[in-house]
Parts: C-alpha cells; structure tokens; sequence
C-alpha cells in the first residue's frame, strides 16, 4: 500500500466509527467493567498499569497509538499531551540514582532543561558528546554506569546528521537502550528502528498534527522495550486530552502531501541561501555541502521544512531588529510544523561543545506558502544588512 493511501487507512474503521470517515471524541475517566470476572482480572494487571480506566482505555488514543505505532513499523506508542511530556518518559523509565545517560550536544534545548535542572537532582549523570567528533571513539564514552543513550538527528538549530547505526551497533553490544528524537523527519523520512534505536520520541504538534492547534507526543518502542515506557507513562498519568487526540488523526491523511511540499519550498530557499553572497553556511542536511550529507542520504528518504543559515559577519541586534522588519511572510515565533512560515535566532550558548560561527545564526521553517514568495521574503530582507 502505497503512503498516501496507507495514511487515510490507518487511523480510521468506518465501521466501528458508525460509518462516518473520521473517529469520534471520547472523553472521560470511568469505565464500567462488563462482569465482576472482568473487574478480577482487570486487578491483575495493575503492575503493567493497563486497566481499565479513561486514562489507558480512551477508544480514540487507542486508535492514534496503534497509527503512530503502524506507521513507525514499531511494537506499541504511547501518547503524551505534548512533545515536551513524550520526550521525559524514557528517562523516568530507563534510568534510576547514579546511573548516567549519554545525549548528543545539539539536543533540543527543552531536553537540556530537562536534564540540567530536573534529572540530576535525581543523582543521574549527564553526559554530551560531539555528534561529529566523538563518534568513531564512542565505545569509549561509555561507563559501566551508561543505562541510556539519548539522540537528536538532526540535531536543533545547526541540523548535524549523526551517524545513528554505528551508535546503536555499540549500544546493542553493550545493552544500552537507545532513544532517539525524530520529530525532524517524521515517521515519513527516517525509520529510526530499522536503524537499531529502540525508541523513538516525536512531537506530535509539529508535523503530525500540521495545523498549530494541537500539543501532542509520541513514544514508540521496539518490543524489548515497550512495557517500561507504558509502566512509566501511566504511572506518571501521562495522557493527552481527547480533542486533541482527534486533531492529531484528523492531520495524519494529509501528512504526506504536506510534508512534500514543505520539503520542496525548503530545499527551494536553502539553495538560493547557499549561494547568497552574505551567507556563509546554509545547515540543511539535504545540502550537498552539509557535513554528514552522505549519511542523511543514506539513513533518511527527504528533509524537511527546518533548517538555518549563518551569516558571514556578526551584527548588533538592531540590524537584526531592522532586518526582521522587512519580513512579512516569516513569522516570528515557535514550534514548527504548520502551513505559516516561521524565523527565529537562536542562541548556542548553552551548549559544551561551541560552534564555530562567523556571523549570526538564523532558523527558518518554510510553511506551505507559494516557494517564491518564500524566497523573496528572506532574500528582500537579507538587502538592509547591505
């Protein structure tokens, strides 16, 4: 079945939806057991935390995990009320006090947050690595203490592509599980699982959902790995509200239209960018001058709507401040994965390992506006740092 197809498929049964095209919107907490028999057995599976109750039983959230879990070509998915909520459970689930967890530096900034000012006053170590770099030796990054190995591909704000399998190849010697954030790419370009990642993290609210109105996250597992992450998830009470559930199913049967003309308006400004003569580095994967490009190629089957680009010079924030205001298109604000075009300009400070930039670094998210309006959009303003 081709994608297209597959995708008005697998988050809808007309029949059990009573013959209307999209699902319907559970909402509640109590659910009423059928026989005393029934509610005797439901007792015995509190400690994997799946009984019946509103917060594990939703009819809605069972069908948007058993989507998510279809098109992720994985063993189950769990659903949080945001990417944020989605990306924390494996942490929970994984780690424990002295343990230590090894994430790639250009991990999106919320995960830092995370990790800096919540997961180490738990006792557990937190340890970055250069997603170049360290690569070839890290075998040796890991301690007899490493239970989890967090990734980012490609990473926030500099987009580095990481070389995912020879990490995984590693990790599954060594029986660490290994996660990894591919909100980027969505199930549609990347099959993290095929690639050895155990489990895979993704932000619903960007391209999923695809119209700026929903939170939502996903937590797909590979089968060793599943019941942790659900124990973990309900245990915690994690669970999305129901309309949103809908918005999300109701975004899947045009995710791969939209996400190929997003990839298109992309590729489109990043080229134009690549040879603009105030422009020192275009960071899109797809880039045939990226760093790692041969590896996106290999692991990943299209690129996406985000990426940045470096000027050649530094200027103050009131050159910045003007050039902004030439913009009309771009909007300035976060999270992507929608129809409106966005630009933000993000700081690295906080990062161990310092990236190398001759000028200011710009984030852009090319929307599904016409592609030359897109273009001349950034080009127009690039003209007030003349």
């Amino acid at each position: 079945m081709k994608i297209n197809t597959k995708l008005t498929k697998v988050s809808r049964n007309v029949k059990r939806q009573k013959g209307f095209i999209n699902p319907g919107i559970y909402k509640g907490s109590t659910m009423i057991f059928n026989t005393f028999e029934d509610y005797i057995n439901d007792i015995k599976n509190d400690d994997d935390r799946s009984t019946l109750y509103g917060i594990n039983k939703n009819p809605s959230v069972e069908q948007l995990e058993k989507a998510i879990s279809n098109l992720y070509k994985c063993h189950d998915t769990v659903v949080a009320p945001s990417g944020l909520a989605a990306l924390i459970i494996p942490f929970f689930a994984f780690l424990k006090k002295n343990d230590e967890v090894l994430i790639n530096d250009t991990v999106y900034s919320p995960t830092r947050t995370f990790c800096e000012k919540l997961l180490k006053n738990y006792g557990v170590r937190v340890k970055y690595f250069h997603p170049f770099e360290d690569i070839n030796k890290f075998q040796k990054l890991i301690t007899s203490k490493t239970k989890l190995i967090y990734l980012e591909s490609p990473g926030t704000a500099t987009f580095e592509i990481l070389d995912i399998p020879k990490i995984t190849k590693i990790a599954k010697k060594k029986n660490i599980p290994t996660v990894m954030d591919n909100t980027w790419a969505s199930p549609l370009f990347c099959d993290p699982i095929k690639l050895g990642i155990n489990v895979v993290i993704d932000a619903g609210t960007k391209y999923i959902n695809g119209h700026s109105d929903t939170l939502i996250g996903f937590v797909s597992s590979d089968k060793k790995h599943a019941k942790p992450i659900r124990v973990a998830t309900k245990t915690l009470g994690i669970c999305p509200g129901s309309e949103e559930v809908y918005l999300a199913l109701r975004g899947l049967p045009t995710l791969n239209l939209r996400m190929k003309q997003i990839e298109f308006n992309a590729l489109e400004l990043a080229r134009e960018l690549n040879k603009h003569p105030l422009v020192d580095k275009v960071y899109h994967p797809a880039i045939e001058t990226s760093e790692n490009h041969n590896i996106w190629k290999r692991d990943f089957t299209g690129s996406t709507g985000l990426f940045s680009f470096s000027l050649k010079k530094f200027y103050p924030q009131s050159k910045i401040k003007k050039m902004f205001s030439k913009i009309s298109i771009f909007k300035l604000g976060y999270s992507w994965g929608g129809y409106d075009s966005l630009i933000t300009f993000p700081p690295l400070s906080k990062r161990k390992f310092k990236t190398l930039l001759k000028g200011n670094l710009i984030r852009v998210y090319c929307g599904l506006e016409d592609s030359s309006d897109q273009i001349k959009d950034i080009i127009n303003s690039l003209k007030t740092l003349k």
